[in-house]
Formats: structure tokens, sequence, C-alpha cells
């Protein structure tokens, strides 16, 4: 899997970065709601709204993912 280039500053490059599928894809959408609720707690509720967004638009389930792994 890719890394993200977000971590190196504002600004990095979009499209190199993994989008929210491969996220779930690759740690289960159960570790992605973890970290959602991790965030909350820490108060960075625009990142949390942000990632659950992201799910949305994607429209990501886990039993998708698992299609998707499995074809892969």
């Amino acid at each position: 899997m890719k890394t993200s280039t977000t971590a190196r500053g504002f600004g990095a490059d979009p499209f190199s970065r993994i989008g929210i599928a491969d996220v779930v894809m690759n740690y289960g959408l159960d570790a992605v709601q973890r970290r959602i609720e991790q965030l909350r707690v820490t108060g960075l509720h625009y990142a949390a709204t942000a990632i659950e967004s992201e799910l949305e638009t994607a429209q990501v389930t886990e039993s998708a993912a698992l299609v998707r792994r499995q074809s892969a």
C-alpha cells in the first residue's frame, strides 16, 4: 500500500493519496470507525466528520471491501 504524502505538509499532492476504500480494504471498517471515535474523543471533530463524509461519499461497506479484497 502506498503511503500518504499528506503528513509531509499542507498542500501535498492529493493524487498521491490512497482512498478511504483502500484503507477499509486493508484495515477493516471497524478500525476506521475506532479511529473516528479516537479523533472525536481528542476534540478533532472536523477530521472525524471528514472521514465519515468520505466513507459516505465512497459508499464503503465491509462487504464491498471483502469483495474487492477477494477479487484482487
